[in-house]
C-alpha cells in the first residue's frame, strides 16, 4: 500500500488534500456542537443544526456530477475548499445566542460544499489512478476516515476546550485553505483513457434509470443505498446514547468509542489486502458480521466490551466499503462515475438523516439495547439477502451488459 501511495502521485496529493480538510472539519463540528450548548443549552438547536447538514445532500449531490463536466474536477474541488474556508471565517463572529442564525446558515453552506466535494473527490479516484491499484488505493481511503476520526475528534475537542471554539474554527479555515492549494498542484483529476461518445451523451441526458433496470448489480446497489443507511443513522445516534446514558461515561466516552472507530478503519487494510476476488460476497459477509457484532453491543454489559466490539465492527465495516467501492469502481462504465456516485451520496445521507431522526424518537419509547438489537437483526438479514443475491451474480457479465447499453 505504501508503495502505491508513493507512485500514484496525483491521488497521493488527493488523499492528503482530503485529510487536511477532513480534520480541520471535524474540528469545527466539535467546537461548534460544544459552542451551541454552551451559548443556548438547548438540544433542539443541535438537533436543527445537523439536520441542516443532511439538507445539501439531498439538493446538490445530484448537481456534482453535472458542475464537474463544466468546470472540471479540479476547478470544482478547489472552489469548494476555498469557498468553504471564507465563509468558516463566519463563525468567528458568533458571540451569544442572538448569533445562532451564522451557525445555522454557515453549516448550511458548509455542508452544501461537501455535498459537491465528496462525490467529485470520489469520482475522481478511478480516472487518476491505474486500475491494478484500485483495491489498496480504496483501502488507503477508509485509512483517511480513520485518520480523520482519531485525529479530527480527539484533536477538535482538546483545542476547543483548552484554546475556546475560535481556535478551532481558525484551524477549519486554514485546513481548508491549504486543502485548495494542494489540490491545485494535481495536474488533472479527469481520466485519460478513452471514452465512448455514446456514453457521455446518455449520461449528460440524464438517463440513468435504464441503466439500473438493465442491470441487476446497479439495482443492487441502489437499494443498498436506501437500505443500510437505516442502520448506519441507528449507529450513529446509539454511539453517542451508549457512552453517555448507558454506560454513563459522558463526553470522554464519546470520544473513546470514535477514536475506536477510526482505529478500526485504519486496521482494516491488513485484512483487505489478503482478498483477491469474489469482493462483493465478502462484502455481505462483512454486513453480516456487524449486523452480529451490533447484536451483542446491545446485550453488553461493560463500557470495555462495549469499546472492542464496536473496534472490530469498524473493521468489518472498512473491509466491506474498500470491496464495495473496489467493485463499483471496476464495473460502472467511467463516464458514469460521478453521477452514480453523486446520485449515492444524494440516497444515502438522505436515508442517513432520516434514520437518525427516527431514531431520536423511537428512544423516547424503546430502550437504546433493544434499538440495538433492532439494528443488528436488520444488518444480518441485509447481509444474508445480498450475500444470496450476489451468488448469481457474475460482474464481468455485468460490465459488459452495461457497456453495451451505453452503446446503444
Amino acid at each position: 500500500m505504501y508503495h502505491i501511495l508513493k507512485n500514484e502521485n496525483s491521488y497521493r496529493k488527493l488523499f492528503f488534500a482530503g485529510i487536511i480538510n477532513g480534520v480541520g472539519d471535524r474540528f469545527s463540528q466539535v467546537a461548534m456542537l460544544a459552542l451551541i450548548l454552551n451559548i443556548t443549552g438547548s438540544g433542539l438547536s443541535v438537533g436543527i443544526t445537523m439536520a441542516l447538514r443532511m439538507l445539501p445532500f439531498l439538493l446538490f449531490g445530484p448537481l456534482s456530477s453535472k458542475m464537474a463536466k463544466k468546470w472540471t474536477r479540479k476547478n470544482l474541488l478547489q472552489f469548494t475548499d476555498f469557498s468553504r474556508a471564507l465563509i468558516a471565517v463566519s463563525f468567528l463572529f458568533i458571540q451569544s445566542a442572538d448569533d445562532m442564525w451564522i451557525i445555522y446558515v454557515g453549516s448550511l453552506l458548509l455542508s452544501s460544499g461537501e455535498a459537491l466535494y465528496g462525490p467529485t473527490r470520489k469520482a475522481s479516484i478511478p480516472a487518476i489512478i491505474q486500475s491494478v491499484h484500485m483495491k489498496e488505493v480504496n483501502s488507503w481511503e477508509q485509512v483517511s476516515v480513520g485518520f480523520v476520526l482519531i485525529v479530527g475528534a480527539l484533536s477538535g475537542g482538546l483545542v476547543s476546550f483548552l484554546f475556546g471554539a475560535k481556535a478551532a474554527f481558525s484551524v477549519n479555515i486554514v485546513s481548508f485553505l491549504i486543502a485548495g492549494f494542494v489540490i491545485r498542484t494535481i495536474p488533472s483529476l479527469e481520466s485519460n483513457k478513452p471514452i465512448n461518445n455514446a456514453g457521455i451523451e446518455h449520461e449528460r441526458s440524464g438517463r440513468m434509470f435504464p441503466l439500473i433496470m438493465a442491470s441487476s448489480f446497479l439495482f443492487m446497489l441502489i437499494t443498498f443505498d436506501v437500505l443500510v443507511p437505516l442502520v448506519n443513522g441507528i449507529e450513529n445516534v446509539l454511539l453517542s446514547v451508549y457512552a453517555v446514558k448507558t454506560f454513563h461515561t459522558g463526553d470522554l466516552g464519546v470520544g473513546v468509542l470514535y477514536s475506536v472507530l477510526g482505529t478500526g478503519f485504519i486496521i482494516s487494510p491488513l485484512l483487505t489486502k489478503w482478498i483477491t476476488g469474489r469482493f462483493l460476497s465478502v462484502a455481505f459477509t462483512c454486513l453480516f458480521m456487524e449486523g452480529v457484532i451490533l447484536c451483542s453491543i446491545s446485550q453488553a454489559h461493560s463500557f470495555v466490551h462495549v469499546i472492542i466490539l464496536f473496534g472490530i465492527l469498524t473493521i468489518f465495516s472498512g473491509v466491506g466499503n474498500t470491496l464495495m467501492d473496489t467493485a463499483v469502481m471496476q464495473t460502472l462504465p467511467p463516464q458514469f462515475h460521478g453521477i452514480y456516485f453523486g446520485l449515492s451520496v444524494t440516497i444515502a445521507n438522505t436515508f442517513i438523516g432520516i434514520s437518525m431522526f427516527m431514531t431520536g424518537v423511537l428512544l423516547e419509547f424503546i430502550s437504546p439495547r433493544m434499538m440495538g438489537l433492532v439494528g443488528g437483526v436488520f444488518y444480518i438479514s441485509l447481509g444474508s439477502i445480498y450475500f444470496i443475491w450476489t451468488l448469481r451474480m457474475n460482474l464481468s457479465i455485468e460490465k459488459n451488459k452495461l457497456a453495451t447499453v451505453v452503446q446503444k
